[in-house]
């Protein structure tokens, strides 16, 4: 499992947890989102 901080200098940093092809971001109130990798590289491609 990979762990990787999303901070941009603020005190709001949500946490992506990469464990194969599942992805979980995790916010500071203790929401979470599960993503595949293919949702993953869906969401990048329409964030260009």
């Amino acid at each position: 499992m990979k762990k990787v901080v999303l901070c941009s200098g603020s005190k709001c940093c949500p946490e992506a947890l990469i464990d194969g092809d599942s992805i979980t971001i995790k916010d500071d109130d203790g929401g979470t989102v599960n993503l595949t990798k293919e949702q993953v590289k869906i969401l990048w491609e329409n964030l260009k």
